[in-house]
């Protein structure tokens, strides 16, 4: 008897054990379940509105249940779309494409870890900060113009959509076939009656870069450096809308990852930001071992009164893609920073023909030198310098 109820106990410990690894089991399971949820495929919603708008000012197709349908129906929109369908077709082909398959090889260990990228003089050109950084998880982005309004496109009378098309079609014309914005020519084509600021053409990349926009809020830089998120959309002018700024989050079709561009409008020459104090902190506050991306940038870093940007490149960066117009080769020391060139250096373009650098092209004799097969920056024929900090 004694026996029996002792294999007895024996049997009722076994149950309890399988029941009790059981039950973990399916805690465990639980776990893992609610673990996926969290990173499902959708679990990052885009704003339909915003993406259609993004969509619409780009030429691309809409959804028939969007409010913009009827508008993307008419012939001004459908010729708008096709003449943009073949120019971005051809800029794919000669430029985009080959940038990125560039950037794949030569930036492939910036892009891996890539954080946050700073693109000082940058102007609403998220499209070239997207095809060398396209993992970057946060963009920083200078420029003049102010960051202006999302556009409203229906109050825009059918009438005057053709307008309204020529008008981006004007903006980004230097972008397209030269690979940069002109200063002079932005200041009138992103301050017209249709077109206001630089956030349309930003909306506009966005899209043409295959991405869906999550949400737009308008920002400024406090008094402690900070961005702080503003109530509206402040259509400012000139100085008035320094220290302005926009924040846009987007994401890729298939990702599930929230990436953010930050544009905000300031003159960041020392001068400017003498008189900015805001500024000059949200320089200060910039993390450090960002990636900075330069081009096209008339030179400015090569002036003496531009040093607060210059030293926030060199002393924030752990690494920076330039051409010619960015940091002069002479402040770039060699004892803390690996340089590899690319491309060739004839010296700069007749407008910018004082900005001649003797001693880059001396590097550009002594040091081995790489081939792209693109454009960047100014003139057809360029140089590239990748700096990756000791």
């Amino acid at each position: 008897m004694l026996k029996k109820s002792f294999i007895s106990i024996i049997f009722i410990s076994i149950a309890l054990l399988i029941s009790s690894c059981g039950g973990a089991g399916k805690k465990d399971n639980k776990d893992k379940k609610d673990t996926v949820k969290t990173v499902k495929k959708d679990s990052i919603k885009a704003n339909k509105v915003y993406t259609d708008i993004a969509k619409f000012i780009s030429g691309m197709k809409v959804d028939e249940k969007s409010e913009l349908y009827e508008l993307s129906q008419t012939e001004s929109f459908k010729n708008y779309s096709i003449s943009s369908d073949s120019s971005w077709a051809k800029l794919e082909k000669r430029r985009l494409s080959k940038m990125r398959a560039w950037s794949e090889t030569e930036l492939s260990d910036m892009n891996k870890d890539i954080k946050t990228l700073f693109y000082p003089f940058s102007g609403p050109d998220f499209l070239h900060a997207q095809a060398f950084f396209p993992k970057t998880k946060k963009i920083i982005m200078f420029g003049l113009e102010p960051v202006g309004n999302i556009p409203d496109l229906k109050k825009i009378p059918k009438e005057k959509l053709s307008k309204f098309f020529s008008a981006l079609n004007f903006s980004i014309e230097d972008v397209l076939k030269l690979s940069f914005f002109k200063t002079i020519d932005m200041s009138k084509e992103l301050n017209s009656e249709l077109i206001s600021g630089a956030l349309p053409i930003i909306l506009l990349f966005v899209a043409r870069t295959d991405h869906e926009i999550v949400d737009i809020k308008p920002t400024e830089i406090d008094k402690n450096g900070k961005m702080v998120y503003i109530d509206a959309f402040k259509n400012l002018k000139s100085e008035a809308s320094y220290n302005k700024g926009v924040e846009i989050k987007y994401k890729d079709k298939e990702d599930t990852v929230l990436r953010t561009i930050y544009y905000f409008s300031a003159n960041v020459a020392d001068g400017g930001l003498k008189t900015n104090p805001n500024c000059t902190k949200f320089f200060e506050n910039i993390e450090n071992n960002v990636i900075t991306m330069v081009k096209s940038a008339s030179y400015l870093m090569h002036n003496p009164y531009f040093s607060v940007v210059r030293n926030t490149v060199l002393n924030k960066s752990k690494a920076f893609l330039q051409d010619d117009s960015g940091v002069a080769f002479k402040y770039i020391d060699q004892n803390k920073w690996n340089i590899q060139l690319y491309g060739i250096y004839n010296g700069p373009i007749q407008m910018f023909s004082n900005r001649m650098e003797k001693d880059l092209k001396q590097a550009y004799k002594d040091m081995k030198v790489k081939s792209i097969n693109f454009q960047y920056g100014y003139g057809s024929k360029c140089g590239l310098l990748v700096a990756r900090k000791k």
